[in-house]
C-alpha cells in the first residue's frame, strides 16, 4: 500500500499483469458488504461503500522528503492519470479495469457491464468476478522488534512517533479545531524527465520547511501527470490559538516557492477550517495519521477551483485568520458535497501596517479609564527623577489607547518641567537605519531640518563642542542618527561599518549622560514594533545606560505577532516595565459613549440606553472602535432620541466595514485625495498630493478637499502653511483607505511618489534612499527597483545595519541579470558571515562561484574562492580552506593578479597562524609582504607586518616583533588611521610589557587609551584600560591599576563583554593578590 490520499487508497502490486489487483478488489468489496448498514452512536444508521479501479502499466517510484521530518513513498507516471480515468467511470461496489487490464485478463475477467469514455472513445470494463482469481500469497509476519528505531523513524512524523514512543498512541485520535491546506502542483515529467525524483524531493522538502515553520504537518502527497497535490493540517497534532494564520502565512510562503523552483508551474492552493477527526487510521499492517473532516473536503474542493497562483479560503478560515492579511471577496461558489453555494475568499497578500505619529492631534475629549496605567507610569517617572532611570513600555493592539496615553504620560512630564523628545517607527522603515531617533536627536542638537545643511551642521558642531569639544572629531558620525550628510574626516574616513557603528553609539550615551546631569529627560519612541535594527541596537545601548540617570523612556508597540517576532531586547532590564492595555469595561465603554454624545448633540440630550448597549456589544471594548462607530452615527445625520431611526439603523459589523463606510459616503474627488494620501504615509504634506497625482486638480480644489477631511475627523492639520501638512488620525483609517486600493494603482502611486521625491529633493537623494526603495519596491518599475534595492543594501552594509542589508540584498537579487549577481552575492554572503549565518553565507559563496564558471568570469570566481576559504578557515576547516585558497592562488596566478596573490598568501600565513605553524606563516607573509612592496599597497604593508610582529612575539623573538610592530605603526601614522594605530600601539605595548620594558609599555599603552577615546569605541577604551592597568600593576601603582580596571568593568557590564571580563577579573585579581587581599583575590578568580 503506497498512501492514503483523502478518502483514496493508492496501492502497488509489483510485477502484476492486473490479476492479483482484481482479485483483491473484489475482495474489498466482498469485505464491504458488512457495512452496507452501520448504526453510530446517535441511533441513526448509515451506509458505507466504496469503488476500485484496476490499471496496469509501468510507473516510477520515488522516496522523497526531509528525514529528519518524514519520508514518502511516492508512486509516478502515467498510470495514475489510467487509473483514474478506470475510477470515474466506477460506481459505488464496482470494480472497473482500464483497457490494458482488460487485455491483460482477456478470458478470465468476467464483465458486467462495459462504459464508454466519451472524449478519449476508450472502453472499461466492470468486472463480476474472475474465472480463475488468484491464490493468496500474503505478506511474511513481522516480528515486533525486526525493524531498528532508526528504520523506523524517518517514516513516521516527529510528533507521531514521539506519543507512539511514550505509549500514547490512542491519544493521536481527537476531535478537534484544526486548519487544512491543499496544494495543486505540476511541472515535472515523471515519465520522460530523468530528474524528476531529485525535483520532486526538493519540492517536498521545500513544503515540508514551510510547513515545520509555522507548526504545521504535511500529511500527503498524491501524484498524476495532470496534475499532483499536497495536504498540509496546521492544529494537529499540535494545536496553536493562530493555526489560521500559520496555514494564511505558509500558504504565501508556498506561492513564493515556485519563482524559486522554476520547473514548477504556478500553484493552486485551497484552505478550510473546522472541526477534524483526527488521529491514525487504517489496519494492522498499515497505518497514517491524518485529518479528516467536512472542511477537509471543502479544502480540497477550493484547491480545485482555485485559478492558477490563486488561493481560496473558507469563510470561517478567513475570519480566523482576520485582518493580517490581505482579502478579496469572491462570489458565493458550489462545490462538489455541498448543497448549497459557499462563503470564498481569496487571499491577496500581507497586510501593509502603517504608523502613529507621536505628535497626536489635540483631543476634545478628556482620557477615560487607564487610571491604574497612567498611575504606573507616574510612579515609575518619580524613580527617574531620583536618578533611577525607567523604561515604560506600553503594549497594546491598534485602537486600544496607546497614543492616548502617551499623551498623557508627556502631559504629566511636561507639569515637571522635564525636557522631552520623541520620535516614531515607521512600517516603510523597518529598514532604514535610525528613522526613530532622526527627529529625537535633531531637537537634542538643536538642529533645524528646514535650515541649509551647512546651517545645520554649524548648530550641530556647535552643540557638540558644548556637550564635550573633545567629541567634535566623531561629529561626522551623526550623520546616520540625523539623516545628515556631513563629510567624514581625517578620523572618521577610516573607520570601518562595524567601527562607525559602536563609536556612534558611544558618542550619542555621552551626549545623553552629559545631558542628563544637568536635567531629567524623557525620550519616548512611538511604534516600536516597526523599530529598525539599528534603532534596536542603539535603544538597547541607551537603555543600558541610563540605570543610574534621570532618565524616563517610554515605548508604544504592538504586541509582537506572526510578523511582528522580535520583542524588545530591552525588556531583560531590572528598571523595564510593561503596561498592557485591555478592553475597555461596559462602564468606561459608556463613559466614553456619553462624552462623544454630548460633544456631537450637547449635554443636555437625552442617550437611550438601547443605543449604548448596541455600541458597546458592537465595539467588544476598543475605544477607537467606539468612537468611529459615533462617528458613523453622526454621519448619517441620526437624532439620538429618534427612536424609530434607531431601529431601523444597522451598524458596521467590523472596524473595516464601518470605515469604509464612512470612506463611501464622501465625493468622488475626496476619497481619490484620501486613497492618494495613504500610499503617501501617515503624515503627509499637501504640495506633494497634487504633486503626485496632478489629476486631483488645482492647489485650492485639494485643499478644499482637505479641509472637509480635517472636518471630519479623518486627517487633521499637523502643520499650517507654508509647510500645510497633515496626518490620518488613527492607522486603521490609512490602512483601509490604502487598502481599498486595487494593485495596479498602488503600484502606479508608489512609482510617481518615487519620481516626485527624485525630482523634488534630487540633491539630497542619499537621504531617501530607503524611502526610494520602499515605494519603487512596491511599483511595477524593475529598473527603479534594482536601482534603489540595490543602494539601499549597499547604505545598509556601510551602516552596519546588517538585518536591513540582507534584506534588501535578497530582495534585489531575483531582480538582477547574471552579470550583475556574483559581486551583490559576495556581498550578501559578507554580511550573513558577520551575522554569523555561516552556512548561508557558504552556500551563497558556493552558488556566487558556479556562476562566476558559468559566465566565464575568472576574476570572480577566484574572489569567490577567496571568500569561501576565509569562512573555511573561521570555522575551524582547515584542510578545506587551504584547498580554496590555493584553487584562488592558481586562478590568480594565471591572470598575473599580483595583489590577488599577495592576498592569498596572507589568508594562507593566517591559517597556519591559527594552526601553530608560525615558521610556514612567517614564510607565507614575507611572500605576501614583497609583493605588497612592489605594488606599494601601503595599507597592506602595515597588516602583514603587523602579522609577522604576532608571529614573532608568539615565537618568543620579542626584539623582531617589536621592530615589526613599529614600522607597521610608522606606516599607519602616515595614512592616518587611526584605529589601525590603536591597533599597533596595543601590540607595542603587550610586546614592551613582555620584554620588562614598563616605561615604554606605559607610553604606548597611555596613547592607545587616549587614541580609544578620541574614536568612541567604548569596546576599545575597556580594553586599553586593562592593557594599561596590568602596565601600571606592574611598576607597582596599585591605586592607578584599580581605577583603571573598575572604569573597564563598567563599560564592559554596560556591552555585555562577558569573555574579555573574565579576564579583567582575573587580573583584578592578580592586583588583589599582591595588594595581600587572599579572600578578595579568590573570589575575583573565581568570578571571572
Amino acid at each position: 500500500m503506497i498512501g492514503f490520499s483523502g478518502d483514496a487508497i493508492t496501492c502497488w502490486l509489483d510485477g502484476d499483469d492486473g490479476l492479483r489487483a482484481t482479485t483483491c478488489a473484489l475482495a474489498m468489496q466482498q469485505a464491504m458488504r458488512r457495512f452496507a448498514t452501520v448504526t453510530i452512536p446517535s441511533g441513526a444508521k448509515v451506509s458505507l461503500a466504496m469503488k476500485a479501479a484496476v490499471a496496469i502499466g509501468p510507473a516510477r517510484r520515488f522516496l522523497v522528503g526531509d528525514a529528519s521530518i518524514q519520508t514518502i513513498d511516492a508512486l509516478a507516471g502515467a498510470i495514475l492519470d489510467h487509473l483514474a480515468a478506470a475510477e470515474h467511470h466506477a460506481q459505488k461496489g464496482e470494480v472497473v479495469l482500464d483497457p490494458a487490464a482488460l487485455a491483460a485478463l482477456e478470458g478470465n475477467a468476467q464483465i458486467a457491464e462495459w462504459r464508454a469514455d466519451d472524449e478519449t472513445d476508450q472502453r472499461f470494463g466492470v468486472v463480476s468476478g474472475l474465472a480463475r482469481p488468484a491464490d493468496p500469497l500474503p505478506w511474511p509476519p513481522l516480528a515486533p522488534d525486526a525493524l531498528d528505531e532508526d528504520v523506523v523513524r524517518p517514516w513516521l512524523l516527529p510528533v507521531v512517533y514521539e506519543r507512539l514512543r511514550s505509549g500514547q498512541g490512542e491519544f493521536l485520535a481527537e476531535l478537534r479545531p484544526a486548519v487544512v491546506l491543499f496544494l495543486r502542483f505540476g511541472g515535472i515529467d515523471y515519465e520522460k524527465d530523468e530528474a524528476a525524483g531529485a525535483k520532486l524531493d526538493a519540492y517536498v522538502r521545500e513544503v515540508q520547511k514551510v510547513c515545520a515553520k509555522y507548526e504545521g504537518t504535511l500529511l500527503q502527497l498524491t501524484i498524476g501527470d495532470k496534475g499532483s497535490y499536497m495536504y498540509a493540517a496546521f492544529g494537529a497534532p499540535l494545536a496553536h490559538e493562530d493555526d489560521a494564520v500559520r496555514a494564511v502565512s505558509a500558504a504565501l510562503d508556498l506561492q513564493a516557492l515556485t519563482p524559486r523552483l522554476d520547473y514548477l508551474t504556478a500553484t493552486q492552493i485551497g484552505i478550510s477550517q473546522g472541526r477534524m477527526r483526527t488521529g491514525a487510521y487504517g489496519g494492522n499492517n498499515r497505518r497514517t495519521y491524518g485529518v479528516l473532516g467536512d472542511d477537509v473536503n471543502l479544502a480540497a474542493r477550493l484547491m480545485q477551483a482555485a485559478a492558477p497562483g490563486q488561493v481560496l479560503v473558507s469563510k470561517v478560515a478567513r475570519q480566523v485568520a482576520g485582518d493580517v492579511f490581505n482579502w478579496e471577496s469572491l462570489p458565493d461558489m458550489r462545490v462538489k458535497g455541498k448543497a448549497e453555494p459557499v462563503t470564498v475568499f481569496t487571499l491577496t497578500g500581507l497586510k501593509e501596517r502603517h504608523a502613529i505619529r507621536l505628535q497626536e492631534p489635540k483631543y476634545a475629549l478628556p482620557m477615560v479609564g487607564r487610571e491604574a496605567e497612567l498611575s504606573l507610569s507616574e510612579q515609575k517617572f518619580e524613580l527617574a527623577l531620583q536618578e533611577r532611570g525607567q523604561i515604560v513600555g506600553i503594549s497594546a493592539e491598534a485602537g486600544m489607547g496607546k497614543s492616548r496615553l502617551v499623551a498623557e504620560v508627556i502631559r504629566l512630564v511636561n507639569r515637571q518641567q522635564v525636557i522631552g523628545y520623541g520620535g516614531e517607527c515607521q512600517s516603510y522603515g523597518a529598514n532604514t537605519s535610525y528613522l526613530v531617533w532622526h527627529n529625537i536627536w535633531r531637537s537634542f542638537f538643536g538642529v533645524d531640518p528646514s535650515a541649509p545643511q551647512e546651517e545645520q551642521i554649524h548648530v550641530l558642531e556647535a552643540q557638540l563642542a558644548q556637550i564635550d569639544p573633545a567629541l567634535l572629531p566623531r561629529l561626522p558620525l551623526l550623520d546616520t542618527a540625523l539623516n545628515l550628510s556631513i563629510p567624514d574626516n581625517d578620523l572618521t574616513r577610516s573607520f570601518d561599518a562595524k567601527l562607525r557603528k559602536s563609536s556612534l553609539e558611544a558618542l550619542l550615551v555621552d551626549c545623553l549622560r552629559a545631558r542628563a546631569k544637568a536635567a531629567p529627560l524623557l525620550f519616548v519612541l512611538e511604534n516600536c514594533h516597526w523599530l529598525d535594527p539599528l534603532s534596536h541596537d542603539l535603544l538597547e545601548e541607551i537603555g543600558r545606560a541610563i540605570a543610574a540617570l534621570p532618565v524616563f523612556l517610554v515605548l508604544a508597540y504592538r504586541p509582537p505577532d506572526a510578523q511582528r517576532s522580535q520583542a524588545l531586547r530591552v525588556d531583560q532590564l531590572p528598571y523595564f516595565t510593561e503596561v498592557r492595555l485591555t478592553d475597555f469595561s461596559p462602564q468606561e465603554a459608556e463613559r466614553l459613549i456619553h462624552l462623544k454624545l454630548d460633544q456631537f448633540f450637547g449635554a443636555q440630550t437625552e442617550i437611550p440606553r438601547a443605543l449604548i448597549e448596541l455600541i458597546t456589544a458592537r465595539a467588544q471594548g476598543n475605544p477607537f472602535y467606539i468612537e468611529e462607530l459615533l462617528n458613523y452615527f453622526k454621519d448619517r445625520g441620526i437624532n439620538p432620541q429618534d427612536s424609530q431611526a434607531l431601529e431601523q439603523f444597522d451598524l458596521p459589523t467590523s472596524l473595516h466595514s464601518l470605515i469604509l463606510s464612512r470612506i463611501d459616503q464622501l465625493t468622488e474627488s475626496q476619497k481619490i485625495t484620501l486613497k492618494v494620501a495613504s500610499v503617501i504615509g501617515r503624515l503627509f504634506k499637501a504640495v506633494m498630493l497634487w504633486g503626485v497625482y496632478p489629476q486631483l486638480g488645482d492647489a485650492e480644489r485639494v485643499k478644499a478637499d482637505l479641509e472637509h477631511l480635517r472636518h471630519l475627523d479623518l486627517t487633521p492639520q499637523d502643520a499650517p502653511e507654508p509647510e500645510l501638512t497633515y496626518l490620518f488620525k488613527h492607522i486603521v483609517t490609512q490602512e483601509v483607505a490604502y487598502e481599498s486600493l486595487p494593485y495596479a494603482m498602488r503600484a502606479i502611486l508608489h512609482d510617481q511618489i518615487g519620481q516626485y521625491i527624485e525630482k523634488i529633493d534630487n540633491q539630497t537623494l542619499d537621504q531617501h534612499v530607503d524611502l526610494l526603495a520602499y515605494h519603487y519596491d512596491r511599483s511595477q518599475n524593475e529598473a527603479k527597483q534594482r536601482e534603489y534595492l540595490l543602494k539601499a543594501g549597499q547604505a545598509a552594509q556601510a551602516s552596519y545595519a546588517n538585518a536591513a542589508a540582507i534584506n534588501y540584498y535578497q530582495r534585489v537579487m531575483p531582480l538582477l541579470p547574471p552579470g550583475e549577481r556574483v559581486p551583490v552575492m559576495r556581498r550578501l554572503g559578507q554580511v550573513l558571515e558577520l551575522t554569523g549565518k555561516w552556512g548561508e553565507a557558504g552556500s551563497l559563496y558556493r552558488q556566487a562561484l558556479e556562476l562566476a564558471e558559468q559566465l566565464g568570469d575568472r576574476h570572480a570566481w577566484a574572489d569567490c574562492q577567496m571568500a569561501i576559504g576565509e569562512l573555511l578557515r573561521k570555522q575551524g576547516k582547515y584542510a578545506d580552506a587551504l584547498a580554496a585558497f590555493e584553487r584562488a592562488e592558481a586562478k590568480f596566478e594565471e591572470l598575473d593578479d599580483q595583489a590577488g596573490a599577495a592576498q592569498t598568501f596572507k589568508s594562507v600565513g593566517t591559517l597556519s597562524t591559527q594552526q601553530g605553524d608560525y615558521e610556514t606563516a612567517r614564510a607565507l607573509y614575507l611572500r605576501s609582504l614583497a609583493i605588497l612592496r612592489d605594488l606599494d599597497d601601503k595599507p597592506n604593508i602595515a597588516n602583514v607586518l603587523n602579522n609577522l610582529g604576532i608571529v614573532a612575539r608568539n615565537q618568543g623573538n620579542y626584539v623582531l616583533a617589536r621592530f615589526l610592530h613599529e614600522e607597521a605603526l610608522g606606516i599607519r601614522r602616515a595614512l592616518g588611521n587611526k584605529w589601525a594605530i590603536s591597533n599597533s600601539l596595543t601590540n607595542l605595548g603587550n610586546v614592551a610589557l613582555d620584554q620588562g620594558d614598563h616605561a615604554f609599555a606605559r607610553v604606548w599603552q597611555e596613547e592607545n587609551l587616549a587614541l580609544a577615546r578620541e574614536i568612541g569605541d567604548r569596546f576599545a577604551i575597556a580594553i586599553a584600560l586593562n592593557n594599561l592597568g596590568n602596565v601600571v600593576r606592574a611598576l607597582d601603582d596599585y591605586s592607578a591599576a584599580r581605577a583603571m580596571y573598575e572604569e573597564s568593568l563598567i563599560i564592559l557590564r554596560e556591552l555585555g563583554g562577558k569573555w574579555n571580563a573574565a579576564y579583567l577579573l582575573e587580573d583584578m585579581g592578580g592586583l588583589a593578590a599582591l595588594e595581600g587581599q587572599a579572600e578578595r583575590a579568590l573570589r575575583l578568580v573565581g568570578a571571572a
